[in-house]
């Protein structure tokens, strides 16, 4: 629970006795509204603005030398005079129970007073206000819990809960915990287990007390690929271990024999290898974002079940030829990479009906990727597409197609031959930037009388 204070802080530079400190009590939304109309301007030099902020925000920070554990947030907004002198600085303070709102309120209001009054802008002769945001150290925000029948969503309900047998949700998220309690194991019907936000640095799970377990949520923790263990099970379909400080992919997964969804995003995934897919061949979702992948190992090819694999954001160059044996892929996206072509044979996995590959290098497409004839939505916006790929026009169940943020110099017409499109996005490229609906007009009205929504 978070504490709100909110301070008014009326500094009078030219003379240090006439400084006079107003609570929030103590003025009216009205009067800060005259105030802020007094100094707000359209042309406010932003030199001055730069340089004010500087000097809060290395002066402000003095009042915790060292970054303190339960962070803090202040907004302010500071008002200055055409003379170049600090008026008024309004600020607010965001921090948890832990501080003694008072105090705390004391210490930012002599820092404000002892600092703003040295400070006079380079450039004076208009009044301006600089509003910003401050955050020291990391502020813990209100913990978010979803409240479902036949759940909980506290430590003390955990322990001392008496119908066991009707929980099949522990809520448990963003709780500090070091460890997984040792109570979770009074319920044998949980069904679904939120450990994320914690502090948990080992996993060493006993399916066999909770014998129907099938979601288990773990991220943002400290959880390293050694000190991760769950028994044998037939039983967890759903693993998220996002954000977390694995390298690999934890061997002890693969004792999830029945797994389907596994999210390791936001992991440092540097010692991935081919053996690390052993065991996995059940998977169907598969979330590798941000893991900063920069060679994907051909042992992806183990798993055979697979239907989405997400690769956003990352360092890869190419795609192994090993991708080509996903026969059940239907979603594939690999955008926010360094792509410069797609595998030749990506025509073998007939079942894609989704490829995001925006933010890349691409400039062609594979020459027999018109085989794909399941596609729908299409997106390489932002590559280096000069020449419009021929081989989209085949596609006949095209839903979405982005080509923005390419390099088209002229309207493609050949989007003119595309059967069926619902959505079809233009922006960015060269030849929209100057009066594109008067010199493509008939083009794009060809489009629009087919029913196609055009972003241009």
């Amino acid at each position: 629970m978070k504490n709100f204070f909110v301070c008014i802080l009326t500094l009078i530079i030219q003379s240090a006795a006439a400084q006079k400190v107003l609570l929030l009590s103590e003025i009216t939304e009205n009067e800060r509204t005259v105030l802020i109309n007094r100094y707000a301007e359209d042309d406010t030099d932003q030199k001055n603005q730069q340089l004010l902020y500087q000097t809060v925000d290395s002066n402000i920070r003095t009042v915790f030398p060292n970054v303190p554990k339960n962070g803090i947030d202040v907004s302010a907004g500071i008002m200055v005079n055409k003379e170049g002198y600090v008026d008024y600085v309004l600020f607010d303070l965001l921090h948890s129970q832990k501080y003694n709102k008072d105090s705390l309120a004391g210490k930012f209001r002599d820092a404000f007073t002892r600092h703003m009054s040295k400070y006079k802008a380079s450039v004076p002769g208009k009044p301006f206000i600089l509003s910003f945001s401050l955050g020291i150290g990391q502020v813990k925000q209100p913990r978010e819990v979803r409240h479902t029948d036949s759940s909980l969503t506290d430590l003390a309900s955990l322990i001392a809960y008496k119908d066991t047998l009707g929980i099949k949700r522990l809520f448990l998220n963003d709780l500090e915990l070091k460890a997984i309690p040792n109570s979770i194991y009074r319920y044998p019907n949980l069904e679904e287990l939120y450990l994320g936000k914690n502090e948990i640095e080992a996993v060493n799970l006993d399916m066999k007390k909770l014998p129907i377990l099938s979601q288990l949520h773990l991220q943002s923790n400290k959880i390293s690929s050694e000190n991760f263990r769950i028994s044998v099970n037939k039983t967890l379909k759903l693993l998220n271990l996002n954000e977390n400080q694995l390298t690999d992919i934890p061997i002890q997964t693969s004792n999830c024999k029945r797994l389907e969804i596994l999210w390791l995003s936001g992991n440092d995934l540097t010692k991935l290898r081919n053996a690390s897919f052993k065991g996995l061949k059940k998977i169907k979702d598969f979330n590798l974002y941000k893991t900063n992948i920069a060679l994907l190992p051909g042992g992806i090819k183990k798993m055979k079940h697979l239907q989405t694999l997400d690769l956003y954001h990352n360092n890869l160059e190419a795609l192994p030829k090993a991708i080509t044996k996903l026969k059940r892929l239907t979603h594939l996206a690999v955008s926010h990479n360094q792509l410069s072509i797609l595998p030749a044979k990506l025509y073998k996995l007939k079942n894609i009906n989704t490829l995001y590959a925006h933010h890349n290098r691409l400039s062609k497409l594979p020459e027999k990727i018109a085989l794909l004839q399941d596609m729908k939505i299409l997106d390489l916006g932002h590559n280096w597409f000069t020449n419009f790929p021929d081989q989209i026009t085949a596609f006949t169940k095209l839903e979405e197609l982005d080509l923005s943020g390419n390099n088209f110099h002229e309207f493609p017409t050949q989007l003119l031959k595309i059967k069926h499109l619902d959505k079809l996005y233009l922006r960015g490229n060269p030849f929209t930037e100057n009066q594109s609906e008067l010199k493509y007009g008939q083009e794009l009205g060809s489009l629009k009388d087919k029913n196609i929504e055009v972003f241009y």
